[in-house]
């Protein structure tokens, strides 16, 4: 059942993100080629000002996720009600003191954009994101339930009906008004509407759960709960020194058209991450499911070397691929001369594995509830982050704020992570991870070359890229834009091939591979039976 309601959640989230990145590519385009590239950067520096606020949320929706596990794995409903009730009254709270805060801050965080804007406008502007981030907090208790309970993918599905709706509308306000302020209500309202739609569907599905019980939880309860919301707090803090802190250094440092275009590529790599983020997180639970259940730490280690071993063959081909495709994709989406040179793409895409292939080592850590023991070390990590790219950003750019971020991730959560997951889950030693670290680092960087080399210097890849573009002008698309769509598709076949092929020569053998086959195959036969 574990691996059913997995695999259904990762099939569910995988198609829901992938729509709703395409169908952003092609908003954020009209956004840009409507209001231009300016308000692209207003958008990527409110919002991460506004997700630095939103760290009073602690992490507290994950903490809560945790506590669930174990009383819903015993049926113990009476105890489900009173966690989700005692999240409800924590998301008013929190809710009240990010609106306090943002109303607060308004005033300063315009004062430096130095692009000639009203600073009653932008404040306007500012206050409508801090709505946004609010409304999404409206009955995030009964989201919370469906991803405890292993059906996660009932909030992907409202969530991607919703999303389409909204692009849709905010793709009719530009073209038709040219409005930011239209733009963002229609995501405000979005909002809601998705949240009202979770809260339906959760009272049918959860009749016997009673929200409305005046039971308490206990004490010791609520201790270990606060301690762990203390931790993700500065956990918290910490992801956004690594991330959120990136867009505000280049807004404020180069200018807002420049973290234009760095938004544009975080736009790619939240796209990218998100998926592999909902990969994990539909396996999730029900590793948190293994943990609370089974007393086998064999097994338990047993699987997650398979998920580790899956996070590299997926993290193998995406960095492969993001080097090869990302500069055409980018001259096709948004204009030529607005891509990155190869070395400021070579940083992105290292930022990016960096912080990919560590998502099933953290959904272990998630699952396993560990957020007290490395608190401060992840704050540290944060400031290693802030400083390295504050003093290369002058010298180097963007590729110098990138490199801040691998920085700050290597040298502390790179080793402390691992070291408590082995020690606390597992009770083995860390070595083995960091040995394969090695090994899928190397193994991905020889591949991206491979495949680079490949894509760009094979006289007969450059060959089928020109007939390929020929036959595309046909559906009278433009000379310039077939030339990208065929380097685009092309290279995509390259990168498929080269990784793949590679990782199954190297390791059909291992008991990682046999692992994850199995599993798929398993996965699969119980489908055609139940079918």
């Amino acid at each position: 059942m574990r691996t059913k309601n997995s695999v259904r959640n990762i099939i569910v989230s995988c198609f829901s993100w992938g729509i709703i990145m395409v169908s952003s590519f092609v908003t954020r385009k009209i956004f840009a080629s409507v209001l231009g590239l300016e308000y692209v950067g207003i958008d990527g520096a409110f919002s991460n000002v506004v997700s630095a606020l939103a760290i009073v949320e602690m992490g507290l929706g994950v903490g809560m996720v945790y506590k669930l596990y174990k009383p819903i794995a015993q049926e113990d409903w009476g105890q489900v009600s009173s966690i989700l009730c005692f999240l409800r009254r924590c998301y008013v709270v929190i809710s009240i003191v990010i609106l306090v805060l943002g109303l607060f801050t308004a005033y300063f965080v315009v004062q430096p954009i130095k692009e000639d804007f009203s600073k009653i406008w932008l404040m306007k502007i500012f206050i409508l994101y801090i709505i946004d981030v609010i409304s999404s907090y409206l009955f995030s208790h009964k989201r919370s339930m469906f991803i405890a309970d292993q059906k996660n993918y009932i909030n992907h599905l409202i969530h991607i009906s919703v999303q389409i709706f909204m692009f849709a509308s905010q793709i009719a306000v530009l073209k038709l008004f040219s409005s930011f302020e239209a733009y963002l209500i229609c995501k405000i309202l979005c909002r809601v509407i998705e949240n009202l739609f979770i809260s339906y569907r959760f009272d049918r599905n959860y009749k016997f759960l009673n929200l409305k019980t005046k039971n308490r939880l206990p004490e010791i309860e609520k201790k270990d709960l606060f301690k762990n919301i203390k931790a993700m707090l500065f956990h918290k803090i910490s992801a956004f020194g690594a991330t959120g802190i990136s867009s505000l250094i280049i807004v404020y440092g180069v200018g807002l058209k420049n973290n234009g275009v760095y938004n544009n590529y975080m736009l790619i790599v939240l796209a990218i991450t998100t998926v592999t983020n909902e990969v994990f997180n539909g396996i999730l639970a029900s590793f948190g499911n293994l943990l609370s259940t089974s007393e086998s730490k064999e097994k338990i280690y047993k699987n997650f070397n398979a998920l580790y071993f899956g996070n590299f063959l997926i993290y193998s081909f995406i960095i492969s691929t993001f080097v090869c495709v990302v500069t055409p994709f980018m001259e096709l989406w948004t204009g030529i001369g607005s891509a990155f040179d190869i070395w400021t793409t070579l940083f992105i895409a290292a930022y990016l594995y960096t912080y990919g292939i560590r998502q099933s080592l953290i959904m272990a850590k998630v699952g396993a509830g560990i957020y007290d023991p490395d608190k401060y070390l992840a704050v540290l990590g944060a400031f290693v982050t802030l400083a390295t790219s504050f003093l290369l950003v002058r010298s180097m750019g963007v590729s110098g704020v990138m490199l801040g971020n691998i920085i700050g991730m290597l040298s502390v959560s790179q080793w402390i992570q691992p070291y408590l997951v082995y020690r606390m889950v597992f009770n083995r030693n860390v070595k083995a991870y960091h040995f394969k670290f090695i090994i899928y680092t190397s193994l991905t960087a020889f591949y991206t070359y491979l495949s680079y080399i490949a894509c760009m210097n094979l006289e007969i890849l450059r060959i089928l890229k020109m007939n390929f573009s020929d036959f595309i002008t046909r559906f009278y698309i433009s000379q310039e834009s077939s030339r990208f769509i065929s380097q685009i598709i092309i290279n995509v076949l390259v990168c498929a091939i080269i990784p793949n092929v590679l990782n199954i020569l190297i390791f059909y053998r291992s008991e990682e591979f046999k692992e994850l086959f199995q599993a798929a195959r398993s996965f699969l036969s119980r489908h055609k039976s139940n079918s």
